[in-house]
């Protein structure tokens, strides 16, 4: 499959995937896309007890370390819990912004059902836990609480003079729409190794799912995970130079033995330009499995508007660059295809060959 066939089967997931609302503990719409559509590709998939989405392209070797993408299918958003004199109380969930939580902030609650009811946010509560949000909502046609509520944002749009993508959900719903790509076009690609796709639950929260997972060895030990996230702008990981290999998050440093994947495969994306940084702005699923043993690295692609966070105090969607997530899945692909086949780069090559040369000139001026 060639790089436009790739990007293009990856914007067409990541907008199939923009149009569906939810947040942490309501991803169930989210998770029946994607079962969906692993299985119109060809990969089994398997669902834990919590939710969480394992599909698996299967390796020739039983024995070869198989490649694990990572990505989870909620963001931030808030809970209609009940209805009171006063309103629609409910909470927040995951980490929005301040002014997510200021009155006459349009909102859509989406019931059981899957419909979508416009209302807002009219303050808070007081300082009950859990409950400290009142919402108005439009007529009377929430049903049976609780459900999700997300703000009131573009499901999902592209601009191509400004090549950017904005989105109500970017994070993480472009790491799952990279994986889908990349499941599709490695599923008839025979490699040693094993691939797999995890969609977890609940990162936003806490990396529940991710947690959850990687405690009970959803994936096999040993297995290369990759993070696959969108990361909040910093210096050295702008938006529109590249996707970038993560070398770690807020609290952990990631290992070179996972990163090698990534640096062996960037000699196949041509002059395509990839960032290398220490995302620390946030914590990723990367580390779940790093401090659970597996060996770990990310992918980012650098996003704008983080959590939805505008200038000014202001509510905005989120926003990739075209060309970041088009160069960001194309480097997962080439990772995938080296699958059971512990690759070196070539700089890790230089650097685990012997310097005999340079070993007896030291050895004679220690003489």
């Amino acid at each position: 499959m060639d790089r436009d066939q790739l990007t293009a089967i990856g914007l067409g997931y990541l907008a199939g995937l923009g149009a569906i609302p939810a947040t942490s503990y309501y991803e169930q719409p989210v998770a029946d896309y994607i079962l969906s559509q692993c299985a119109s590709i060809g990969v089994e998939t398997h669902v834990d007890r919590y939710g969480n989405i394992l599909a698996t392209r299967p390796g020739q070797d039983d024995s070869a370390t198989g490649i694990a993408f990572v990505a989870h299918m909620d963001h931030p958003g808030y809970e209609a819990l009940s209805t009171e004199d006063d309103g629609v109380h409910g909470r927040g969930l995951g980490g929005l912004p301040q002014q997510a939580y200021d009155s006459g902030v349009a909102v859509t609650f989406v019931t059981g059902g899957g419909d979508r009811v416009p209302g807002l946010v009219m303050g808070r509560a007081g300082a009950r836990e859990g409950n400290n949000l009142i919402f108005t909502v439009a007529g009377d046609r929430l049903g049976e609480l609780p459900c999700a509520v997300v703000l009131d944002l573009p499901d999902f749009d592209y601009d191509e003079q400004t090549q950017l993508i904005r989105m109500r959900a970017a994070d993480d719903l472009a790491g799952c729409a990279g994986i889908l790509a990349v499941l599709r076009s490695i599923v008839a690609e025979p490699s040693p190794g094993a691939v797999y796709g995890l969609f977890t639950r609940a990162e936003e929260v806490g990396l529940v799912g991710a947690r959850l997972a990687a405690a009970d060895g959803l994936i096999p030990a040993g297995t290369i995970v990759v993070s696959v996230e969108t990361s909040s702008v910093l210096p050295g990981a702008e938006i529109g130079d590249g996707p970038v290999v993560r070398t770690g998050d807020r609290m952990t440093t990631f290992g070179h033995e996972a990163e090698e994947y990534l640096a062996a495969a960037v000699k196949d994306i041509g002059d395509s330009p990839v960032q290398r940084q220490l995302m620390q702005a946030g914590t990723c699923e990367g580390t779940a499995f790093a401090r659970n043993g597996y060996p770990t690295t990310g992918l980012a692609f650098p996003l704008g508007a983080w959590h939805n966070n505008g200038p000014d105090d202001t509510i905005r969607p989120e926003f990739i660059h075209h060309d970041d997530f088009a160069t960001g899945v194309a480097l997962l692909a080439g990772a995938a295809a080296l699958a059971g086949t512990n690759p070196s780069s070539a700089a890790g090559a230089r650097i685990r060959e012997r310097p005999e040369a340079e070993e007896r000139r030291l050895i004679d001026s220690a003489s």
